[in-house]
């Protein structure tokens, strides 16, 4: 049996337990129902929230900012679903922020990620409508059903093209080739072995090619081609030179002999004063030309060369 005393005890206990968790209530909870929000609504159109439920996160980048408070129908269009968060007071909302659907791992559920927004565009007014972006469901969807028109466009093709007429055609093309291919078998294999000969005939010219351009090479690097070259020079100067002596030689000859002339005219008094005058004047010309003449020697020694080849 119960006494008073233990029934006392046990009414303290509940009374101040009873305290404990209205202060707790009061300190945690309260908070959280008290905290200023501000409310947002998206339309969904034509799409299944299926996965979303109330309480799921509202997030911006990967950042908690709010929680889904409603999910309704639309009455003014039943194929409309009108989703009710609620942010953090003072949560920056843009007007080209979009809130699309995001699944949560592999669980099944679903979340509203707030993508978007730049700097220069306004804030949304808290209560009006949040555009609603492109969901993960319908991007797959989406692309599902483009998969699946594209397979379903091949396999009519592929249909249509192995049909019974089709197939008959192709096995008469491939008869076709095996005929052509027998037929002119030896002259496939001919071209296939003049082919060969040919690749081996160039192969041995590129080789020898290659071999007389490393010779060419060495031959330039060795610095022989200078030489003979110098050596060329060396000779046309020489043979230049040899030439210009002898014709001055000839020259000075030439002179001694006309000093011997005209030496001997004036012992010999000439009867013609005018033949004497016009072999002098002859003999002049032929000292200017030939005086020309050593210039041009002088100045070009190969003309002698030039004039020995001719």
């Amino acid at each position: 049996m119960v006494s008073s005393a233990q029934k006392f005890r046990l009414g303290i206990f509940i009374v101040v337990f009873s305290v404990l968790m209205i202060i707790f209530l009061v300190l945690v909870a309260g908070s959280k129902i008290m905290e200023k929000r501000d409310i947002y609504h998206i339309r969904y159109e034509n799409t299944s929230v299926s996965g979303l439920q109330i309480g799921g996160p509202v997030k911006y980048r990967g950042i908690g900012i709010g929680r889904v408070d409603d999910i309704a129908i639309d009455a003014e269009d039943v194929t409309n679903v009108i989703v009710t968060v609620s942010v953090k007071a003072g949560t920056p909302i843009k007007e080209d922020m979009r809130a699309s659907l995001i699944p949560i791992g592999i669980t099944g559920l679903l979340q509203v990620e707030i993508t978007g927004g730049s700097k220069e565009a306004s804030f949304l007014k808290t209560k009006s409508f949040l555009p609603a972006g492109v969901s993960t469901f319908e991007s797959i969807s989406g692309k599902a059903e483009i998969i699946s028109e594209k397979l379903e466009r091949l396999l009519n093709n592929l249909a249509e093209i192995t049909n019974e007429e089709n197939r008959k055609k192709i096995n008469n093309i491939i008869n076709n080739v095996d005929e052509m291919i027998t037929e002119n078998q030896q002259s496939i294999n001919n071209v296939l072995t003049n082919l060969s000969s040919t690749t081996r005939d160039l192969a041995v010219i590129a080789d020898e090619t290659r071999q007389i351009m490393l010779e060419i090479n060495k031959i330039m690097q060795s610095g022989e081609v200078e030489n003979i070259v110098s050596n060329t020079e060396k000779i046309t100067n020489d043979i230049a030179n040899s030439n210009l002596e002898r014709l001055l030689v000839d020259m000075n000859a030439a002179i001694k002999q006309l000093d011997i002339t005209l030496t001997h005219i004036d012992a010999t008094h000439l009867e013609s004063r005018q033949d004497i005058l016009d072999t002098i004047e002859a003999l002049k010309e032929t000292i200017e030309y030939l005086n020309d003449f050593s210039r041009q020697i002088s100045d070009d020694p190969s003309l002698l060369i030039r004039s020995r080849k001719k």
